[in-house]
């Protein structure tokens, strides 16, 4: 049915974990912005009159998103990784070889497209959403899924931000205010999502004893798959409209707020998928590695 939702505890409780379990030391602000904000999230079917994807937020605390577009993040996060293996594991970069780049965009797309985006099966060696492959089997696919779910976590927190404008009284409204009004906001949501993921890394690291160039790293890399799956969302619309800045423009930014010294692992991973991906979509966005603030 296409008016059908859940909100229910169950889905509450697993947005939270998702929460939690993607920047743990940040506790006690998620439990400080859950009490200010208040939000509901609710899942919506992936055949609904409002689109086939859908990921938004509105009436002052409900957060939408439906299977679709968590499928999608999960695809794009192991096609990510799959055009990154394929040109460090390739001898001659002219020559790489991208046959699995493009048996999991096409899976991509078939989720977008289908009525039901579990219709067809995922590509071998890609689980189902939420499953996690053993790290010793599986250590590529495992880093996949892992920087899956803290996507997913960075889109959800630009939507909370959306919500957290609108009790502000700060929402630039679809309908009277100005494009670069609307534009502002979005960039305020990108920004308010990296920075949350990334600004107490060493309190993590401290807690927990680890090596905090690592978890930035894998947190970085992380924040350029949702990126990149943004990138595959928004294929032939990745220029600027009423609503949105370009795909380009907020690609750009996001790596400005990382600043200068981002980690270079972790541009050079995200270098690689992108420049697969324009192999096969020529026009794609494109991650830039260094700065690109003139």
């Amino acid at each position: 049915m296409t008016g059908e939702f859940r909100q229910d505890e169950i889905v509450q409780e697993a947005i939270r974990n998702l929460f939690l379990g993607s920047v743990p030391e940040r506790a006690e602000d998620l439990t400080s912005l859950w009490e200010q904000l208040d939000p509901t999230f609710q899942i919506l079917p992936d055949v609904h009159k409002d689109g086939r994807i859908i990921m938004d937020a509105g009436i002052y605390h409900v957060v939408r998103f439906n299977h679709r577009v968590v499928r999608s993040f999960w695809i794009g996060a192991f096609a990510a990784w799959e055009g990154y293996r394929a040109v460090a594991e390739s001898e001659d970069f002219p020559k790489v070889d991208l046959t699995r780049l493009r048996e999991l965009v096409t899976a991509f797309e078939a989720a977008i497209q289908n009525d039901q985006s579990d219709e067809v099966p995922l590509p071998t060696g890609v689980p189902e959403p939420g499953t996690l492959p053993d790290e010793d089997g599986d250590p590529q696919g495992r880093a996949a899924a892992e920087l899956s779910i803290i996507a997913v976590g960075w889109a959800l927190l630009h939507e909370v931000r959306h919500i957290q404008h609108q009790q502000e009284g700060t929402s630039a409204s679809v309908y009277d205010d100005t494009r670069e009004a609307r534009h502002r906001e979005e960039f305020s949501c990108d920004e308010f999502a990296t920075r949350f993921i990334l600004d107490q890394v060493q309190r993590y690291s401290d807690e927990n004893g680890d090596d905090p160039v690592i978890v930035r790293r894998k947190r970085e890399m992380a924040i350029y798959f949702a990126l990149f799956t943004l990138t595959l969302l928004a294929k032939d619309s990745w220029e600027v409209s009423d609503t949105h800045p370009s795909v380009q423009d907020r690609i750009d930014a996001v790596c400005r707020l990382m600043g200068n010294d981002r980690d270079e692992t972790a541009q050079a991973v995200t270098y690689a998928a992108f420049v697969t991906l324009r192999a096969l979509w020529p026009s794609a966005p494109m991650i830039v590695v260094g700065d690109r603030s003139t």
